[in-house]
């Protein structure tokens, strides 16, 4: 059976990344249930960068930026894990207007004991199940990211219509 969309190429690109990241939430979510780990892992940019960091004054601004995710998922993720327990908006000592998101006891109690062992065996496993040819998976990802959010993709496009 053929795969159309692999055949498209860059025609399909976001539509064959989208595949991807979908099997691989598909198989992380295995995991997690696997190991009897109530965890999303949606919420894995948010809950890791505050659990490992639970010292910073990390608003939602800073963990979008930190993370090139938008705002408004930002914001989303960390009132559903505020609504489970795992994170608390506090008012910045240094800035009353900042809003600053932290983890409770919870959280850092999940992360530690249950989330950093699986996470440290998926990335043992991703790492080694790339391809690793001369310039390696991570360096070209990164560099196909730059082109990307270089000039704009659609300004590109245009110019050939």
């Amino acid at each position: 059976m053929s795969d159309w969309i692999s055949q498209m190429e860059g025609l399909a690109l976001g539509s064959r990344l989208r595949r991807f990241s979908d099997h691989l939430s598909s198989e992380i979510n295995a995991v997690y249930k696997a190991k009897k780990v109530d965890f999303n892992p949606r919420h894995f940019p948010v809950i890791s960068l505050i659990c490992l960091n639970p010292n910073d004054q990390l608003s939602i601004r800073d963990i979008a930026e930190e993370t090139a995710l938008t705002h408004s998922s930002i914001s989303q993720t960390v009132t559903k894990l505020e609504e489970i327990g795992l994170c608390k908006r506090e008012t910045s000592t240094t800035d009353e207007r900042r809003i600053i998101v932290r983890p409770t006891d919870k959280a850092l109690e999940l992360v530690e004991v249950q989330l950093k062992p699986i996470w440290e065996a998926i990335q043992t496993v991703t790492n080694e199940n790339l391809p690793s040819d001369a310039t390696g998976f991570w360096p070209a990802l990164s560099q196909a990211e730059d082109i990307m959010y270089g000039e704009p993709l659609s300004r590109k496009i245009l110019k050939l219509l």
